[in-house]
């Protein structure tokens, strides 16, 4: 209490305030409020546990400093102080949230963007309800029920409607009051801020200041993150001392990527039914509990541990990283010159970036119509007759490289090398079919422009499905379970990439609706796991087992993780869980029993 008390007079000291002039009445609130604030620090490394992109970890970071209210002295006025002390004294809030995130313009000429948006309603006895929104629509609902101690969230769209539940202890209610706008205006208060002057926003007349050092949102156990850029500013209404937006824009250090947060359209006070915060769930919704819990991977036995080793240091589709790849760098094939200029492209949201990938793959020409030309350019050029397989194989890897350089699927130029190194890497195939190596450079390469299914918009209830993965991608997962198979029959111990291959065979097998393929496959790695040491891929596959004998579809293992939370990563999905893609997106996948690695 009495360094409250001392913390207390030092900040109205630091605001030019007499402690000894303020009202013992004014004075006790002042404490109080104090108190509220410092009981009610986020958990830092939760946070940064979340198995999320690096880019959204640090934005992450940002909001839970601003949110996370610790009074350390600052440059606030009396008259600024009385807008957290008039805002302390509402207990609803209605506001809307926008996230902007932008990459781009890249050296490929293209520019990712999303643009979210949410409108939640607080209620400091109920909890909260939010509905957010992608392009228009509302995507997901979300409440946080405080008396129910729940929290629910509702996934409508596409064929899959699923409500995921989830507990809420102690710590997840003072979580709930620090993701609460009141601790980002106090944040920015506590701060070296500067004043804006006045404005107009929505008809407002406003007043406002800016904090442009992030580094003020930390302390001691927590640093903030590097910034190449920082913004955070807070602008009331002059009318009503109210606040009317907050804004945060940051440049992660080193980062293409602008992160936009922005709060406004406030309501402060209005009444909030109880049954706003009452949802029900659908008869068509699955509901899934969640515990809130993420495995610890960390190895606990010789064999677990041994396993961790060998995937680091024998990376999937790493056969040939050890062999020189040749510089296919001025190589024109099929006419197509590769030096063309790009043109400037944004695409906004991931809806529109896949339909975007597919509607320029579709009007490439068809592999099987150009293979024999191209077949011909290649021997003319690069003598490929003459090529052994480790050559061929590099060859193929650098070709693929070229066509990413090229803009990949988002490119009219690009198409003829990813073809090119799918042929190398079927004559590859025919040298060597037993080599397991060789079929994993060619999946890559078929993956690299053929993808799962379709985009349309409106998403269908069931998706249009690419039938080439239940074709050919599917007969090559096959050869590979098999010649796995063969190899068990000896003391042979099966590896990390072996494990790879065996989840894309339950993707190909629930494709082709193969039950007994895919049960047979996870019996296998049930059975290897103590000796292979993927133990903690058990308790999955136990479930997955459970699944098919119940008659239900089981979509493998998540043998990767991340990848996909950056916006511009987007364009590499809708592929097998083994793809690796260009190296800005194999940076960013994970093996999921590694997790442990990066404190997720």
């Amino acid at each position: 209490m009495d360094s409250q008390r001392n913390l207390a007079d030092k900040l109205l000291r630091a605001d030019g305030i007499d402690p000894s002039a303020v009202s013992e009445v004014e004075l006790v609130r002042f404490r109080r409020l104090l108190n509220r604030v410092e009981q009610a620090k986020p958990s830092w490394r939760n946070i940064m546990r979340t198995p999320i992109a690096k880019l959204t970890i640090a934005a992450a970071v940002i909001v839970a400093a601003l949110l996370g209210i610790h009074f350390s002295g600052g440059t606030s006025t009396t008259a600024w102080a009385a807008v957290l002390e008039k805002v302390n004294g509402f207990d609803t809030c209605v506001f809307r949230t926008r996230h902007v995130e932008t990459t781009g313009p890249r050296p490929d000429g293209f520019e990712f963007a999303t643009e979210k948006e949410s409108r939640e309603y607080r209620s400091d006895t109920y909890g909260s309800f939010s509905e957010n929104y992608e392009n228009g629509k509302v995507s997901v609902r979300h409440y946080t029920l405080l008396q129910e101690r729940q929290h629910l969230s509702f996934y409508g769209q596409g064929p899959h409607k699923m409500c995921m539940r989830m507990a809420i202890d102690d710590k997840g209610i003072r979580e709930f009051y620090n993701s609460d706008p009141r601790r980002l205006v106090a944040k920015i208060l506590a701060g070296n801020y500067i004043e804006l002057g006045e404005d107009t926003i929505e008809g407002k007349r406003v007043r406002g200041i800016e904090l442009r050092d992030p580094n003020v949102l930390g302390d001691e156990e927590n640093k903030v993150p590097p910034m190449d850029d920082f913004a955070a500013s807070f602008w009331i209404e002059t009318e009503t001392q109210l606040p009317v937006w907050m804004e945060i824009s940051l440049v992660p250090k080193g980062s293409a990527t602008r992160m936009t947060m922005i709060w406004d359209q406030f309501e402060w006070g209005v009444p909030l039914e109880a049954s706003l915060f009452k949802p029900e769930i659908p008869a068509d919704y699955e509901v899934v509990d969640d515990n809130g819990k993420v495995p610890d991977t960390t190895p606990k036995t010789t064999t677990e541990e041994a396993f961790a080793q060998q995937t680091l240091a024998e990376p999937y589709l790493g056969d040939f990283d050890h062999l020189p790849l040749p510089d296919v760098s001025g190589l024109a094939l099929l006419g197509i010159d590769p030096g063309a200029p790009k043109p400037q492209v944004r695409l906004l949201g991931g809806t529109e970036i896949r339909m975007a990938l597919d509607a320029c793959v579709g009007k490439w020409p068809p592999y099987e119509q150009v293979k024999a030309q191209l077949r011909q350019e290649l021997q003319g050029k690069l003598a490929i007759d003459a090529m052994d397989v480790d050559a061929l194989a590099t060859t193929g890897i650098a070709l693929r490289d070229l066509f990413w350089e090229l803009g990949g699927c988002l490119s009219d130029t690009a198409y003829p090398y990813v073809y090119a190194a799918r042929l190398l890497d079927e004559i590859a195939h025919e040298k060597a079919p037993d080599n397991p190596a060789v079929i994993d450079q060619l999946l890559e390469s078929i993956g690299s422009y053929e993808v799962l299914y379709y985009a349309d918009d409106p998403a269908l209830d069931e998706p249009r499905r690419n039938p080439i993965y239940a074709g050919i991608v599917a007969d090559l997962c096959y050869q590979q379970c098999n010649l796995l198979k063969a190899r068990m029959t000896g003391d042979y111990t099966p590896t990390w990439k072996d494990f790879v291959r065996c989840s894309n065979v339950m993707t190909a097998s629930r494709i082709r609706k193969d039950q007994a393929t895919n049960l047979e496959v996870i019996l296998l790695l049930i059975e290897q796991a103590p000796k292979a040491g993927w133990t903690s891929y058990l308790d999955d596959l136990q479930r997955g087992e459970q699944k098919l004998l119940a008659g239900e579809v089981y979509k493998g293992p998540v043998a990767f993780m991340g990848g996909i939370g950056d916006i511009h990563l987007e364009q590499y999905a809708r592929r097998l869980w083994s793809f690796q893609g260009p190296q800005e997106f194999r940076q960013s996948r994970l093996p999921t029993h590694l997790r442990h690695l990066k404190g997720w």
